[in-house]
């Protein structure tokens, strides 16, 4: 894989208002199977944006972490910032049995014979990838440590391969997200996240991402759902914002909810009202079926609550 070969303008490339001569650099080849998949209703936001692309350019023996509250859009911003760069992409998901070998390679039996079959960390920093380990606060914090020599430049070295060595590609970066900030979690939200060791997140940039703003998600609507009347995307936009401050604790009088309707989850509502917009009550039914069916009684009438204080009369009606 070559470096990066091809200037890309920012205005064109992630559809922002900058100026013309404002660009990044990518690649010309856009046939590379590794690709993540483009997806063309994301809409970026200027400041993340910003700095990944910062740290794509420059990462000075540095990884990048984000992080933030499920479904703020964490884990997609990068594979689309690679889908419009055409960076081939590597990546894994973290959990707490995860081992440095999932992520080096182990020794497999490939059509009767024992082959090494190397893992997305290594092809990453063979062939110029971008390596990105979602759910990093939920792997043990001891195997973590294997990645610091990594992180700080150093080759690859494969014991279990004969002593193999990787020397990191130019191309080569390192990314991670998780829910927390690796200090564990303090809210109570997240089973399973750990508190990483300090000398490993020493290694990173911090960047968090927080839910989109009414404008971004709007015009995310707006793309997914182009039929459906603007008041109805706005009272949406209203409800998933009033889910989430009770998610993180935003309103002091009122009970938290353990559930938040994530962006994605909130494009899956806006559609569905569509296809059923000729039924009763299709904005409730919808909603159920995106969403409400997946929280406890309780809280369901909660949020039932909310749509219905913000959508008065339309609530009952079709969509």
């Amino acid at each position: 894989m070559t470096v990066r070969d091809k200037a890309l303008p920012i205005r064109n490339t992630f559809n922002l208002d900058v100026p013309a001569e404002v660009i990044t650099a990518g690649f010309a080849d856009s046939t590379n199977p590794y690709i993540p998949k483009r997806n063309d209703s994301y809409v970026f936001r200027r400041e993340t944006l910003r700095d990944i692309l910062n740290f794509l350019d420059d990462p000075d023996d540095d990884g990048l972490y984000f992080s933030g509250h499920y479904g703020a859009g964490k884990t997609t911003l990068p594979y689309q910032v690679a889908s419009r760069l055409n960076w081939p992409t590597q990546s894994f998901t973290a959990h707490s049995r995860m081992e440095f070998d999932d992520l080096v390679g182990t020794w497999k039996l490939v059509n009767g014979t024992m082959e090494f079959v190397y893992g997305p960390l290594s092809v990453a920093m063979r062939d110029g990838h971008l390596f990105i380990l979602n759910e990093v606060d939920r792997a043990d914090p001891g195997q973590l440590a294997a990645l610091h020599d990594v992180l700080e430049g150093h080759p690859l070295v494969i014991a279990t391969n004969g002593g193999e060595v990787i020397h990191a590609h130019p191309n080569f970066r390192f990314i991670v997200n998780g829910n927390s900030v690796g200090s564990g979690d303090s809210t109570g939200l997240y089973q399973g996240v750990n508190q990483l060791d300090i000398a490993f997140l020493d290694r990173f940039r911090m960047v968090h991402v927080d839910y989109p703003t009414e404008d971004v998600e709007l015009t995310i609507l707006e793309k997914k759902a182009p039929d459906l009347p603007e008041e109805l995307r706005k009272k949406m936009v209203r409800v998933a914002n009033q889910i989430r401050k009770l998610f993180i604790g935003g309103e002091e009088t009122a009970t938290p909810l353990t559930i938040t309707m994530s962006t994605r989850t909130l494009c899956r509502w806006a559609k569905l009202a569509l296809a059923f917009r000729n039924a009763p009550n299709a904005l409730s039914y919808s909603l159920n079926q995106a969403f409400l069916a997946k929280a406890e009684p309780e809280q369901r009438i909660a949020i039932e609550r909310i749509a219905q204080d913000i959508f008065g009369t339309s609530w009952s009606k079709g969509a």
